[in-house]
């Protein structure tokens, strides 16, 4: 079974248009975050991660978009948190790159 699904930008639109419960995760550096985001995204470095996991926990059962510049942060992201036994993660083809270039 695989760790992650990828989504697309337009996936991730959708879900977002259709009020889809589900948290997003941004896993770029702080300043990478403060310069574009998507709204409502929790940020948290991938190398904070694993200390910063509790901050997730409550998560745990929910759907979580994580997403990166270009999209291999990412995948360590969701592998990291499927050792933690997270279980509905998803990651967004292309990053914020791709994102913002979508809008």
């Amino acid at each position: 079974m695989e760790i992650y699904e990828d989504i697309s930008s337009s996936e991730l639109n959708n879900m977002i248009n259709n009020k889809e419960k589900l948290i997003l995760l941004d896993v770029r550096t702080e300043a990478e975050y403060n310069t574009s985001r998507i709204p409502n995204a929790i940020n948290i470095p991938i190398s904070d991660l694993d200390s910063q996991i509790d901050h997730l926990l409550p998560y745990k059962d929910e759907k979580i978009i994580i997403y990166c510049r270009s999209g291999k942060r990412s995948i360590y992201a969701a592998h990291l948190l499927d050792e933690y036994g997270f279980s509905h993660l998803y990651n967004l083809t292309q990053g914020i790159i791709g994102h913002l270039n979508y809008l």
